[in-house]
């Protein structure tokens, strides 16, 4: 991926079309009001929705002796209070005051609400989503935390998510030597190794490949989808390659062993509501509709008993 430009360079090229007589006073100024990857409360903001891009500027006026209802932000939100002062808490007791002139990274899929006290409140909030998120979201229609509980999905999730991570490098290196992306003499080999060895776990041989069948379709879903991407631009990210031979493919055999442990231990803790289960916490992991996809594909086969 190319570099961010350098935020002077960016006013420069802002800057450039404005013209300015000698005898004008003064200089034309560009000043950064806010610059950061996370929300207030320090959490990493997760990748853009994939889709169209829609920016959006709102106006948002509280009155004064106002509680706003309990909501989130599936999309990015940049809050500027250009008038009077605001409170902002989560459900979970996290606060933050602001006063005129402060500016708010806005929370992504935590329920939080506003208050205004003696004095209203004006908003102005820079909103970067898709069309089909919202500004604001219900707090019933917002994801649902992670059960605790539910350690074994939720691990098993998280080493599917960590093999989706891998795409990228693989995309790059087929993009780089015009390779297709179905490689069959590789699935064929990833396949019955897995079944050679899903014994070691107390997993039928069966089992095993159907779940890694899956994991190798969501995975050319995600390089499919990429290698489009590039296609439309004309050229892939100049960001660093992996070598597919000495780094990709031997992270990809590591994350095989622990995923077929955490198949048995997901498999072992199996539960008649494993659907529900499964897509409620699929939709509370994944903000990006395109790791989610893929991480519904991934599982097709995961709650058929085991």
């Amino acid at each position: 991926m190319r570099a961010p430009l350098p935020i002077a360079l960016i006013a420069v090229a802002l800057l450039a079309g404005c013209s300015a007589s000698p005898s004008e006073a003064g200089k034309v100024q560009s000043e950064v009001l806010y610059r950061t990857s996370a929300s207030w409360d320090g959490t990493p903001y997760p990748a853009y929705p994939e889709g169209q891009p829609v920016l959006s500027l709102v106006k948002v006026s509280i009155p004064a002796n106002t509680t706003l209802d309990w909501h989130c932000h599936q999309g990015f939100n940049l809050g500027y209070l250009a008038e009077g002062k605001l409170e902002v808490e989560t459900r979970d007791g996290k606060q933050i005051h602001l006063k005129a002139g402060d500016t708010l990274a806005e929370l992504v899929n935590e329920v939080h609400r506003g208050h205004t006290r003696e004095q209203a409140a004006t908003v102005m909030v820079f909103h970067a989503a898709t069309e089909q998120l919202a500004f604001s979201t219900p707090e019933a229609q917002c994801p649902k935390p992670f059960n605790a509980d539910d350690s074994a999905l939720n691990t098993l999730l998280k080493g599917i998510e960590q093999r989706l991570t891998t795409a990228q490098d693989v995309a790059l290196h087929k993009w780089d030597n015009a390779q297709p992306v179905y490689a069959q003499q590789r699935e064929r080999q990833v396949l019955a190794n897995v079944r050679n060895n899903a014994w070691r776990y107390q997993l039928t041989p069966e089992r095993a490949q159907a779940f890694f069948a899956d994991q190798i379709e969501a995975h050319k879903m995600v390089q499919y989808s990429l290698i489009n991407r590039w296609q439309v631009r004309g050229e892939a990210p100049d960001t660093p390659r992996r070598d597919l031979e000495q780094a990709v493919r031997p992270q990809l055999d590591d994350l095989q062993a622990v995923l077929l442990q955490n198949l048995a231990n997901f498999d072992n803790a199996y539960r008649p509501d494993c659907a529900s289960r499964l897509a409620a916490t699929i939709d509370a992991r994944a903000t990006d509709p395109g790791l989610k996809q893929a991480l519904v594909r991934a599982t097709g086969q995961l709650c058929q008993t085991p």
